[in-house]
């Protein structure tokens, strides 16, 4: 009696492992990558606590030519590890982005780039340059 439980035990561990999927089953095709060209893009840096193309908000703004963007909500626009927020998006032509103040406090290079969604494909920009 003891074995017969631990084989049928031994069974369903067995079976919870094997993730009972169909061997015919293939996981769903990646995300094709998308092609996003960047030809012109600014500025590309300011000094440390200086504001530029300075909005109505107080941000500053980024601007940039892009083609294989189709919509704007395809698109989250990032500086360094910050989402920037304020967008607006011409698919297929380009668009700009607000840059709080506080991220323009420490000199450093910091990477500009695009996140595509929905397969978080990332499109690098360029490097903004805040020097002392």
């Amino acid at each position: 009696m003891k074995t017969s439980i631990a084989v049928a035990l031994l069974s369903l561990a067995i079976l919870s492992l094997s993730g009972c999927s169909k061997p015919d089953q293939e996981a769903p095709p990646a995300a094709p990558k998308v092609e996003v060209v960047v030809p012109k893009w600014g500025p590309h840096g300011t000094k440390v606590g200086v504001g530029f193309s300075v909005q109505s908000t107080g941000n500053s703004a980024i601007w940039f030519e892009q083609r294989g963007i189709r919509s704007a909500e395809s698109v989250e626009v990032w500086f360094d590890n910050t989402k920037l927020g304020g967008m607006a998006i011409t698919p297929n032509e380009g668009g700009s982005a607000e840059v709080p103040l506080a991220l323009l406090t420490k000199p450093g290079k910091y990477p500009v780039y695009f996140v595509l969604k929905p397969s978080n494909q990332r499109v690098d920009i360029g490097l903004f340059e805040i020097t002392p």
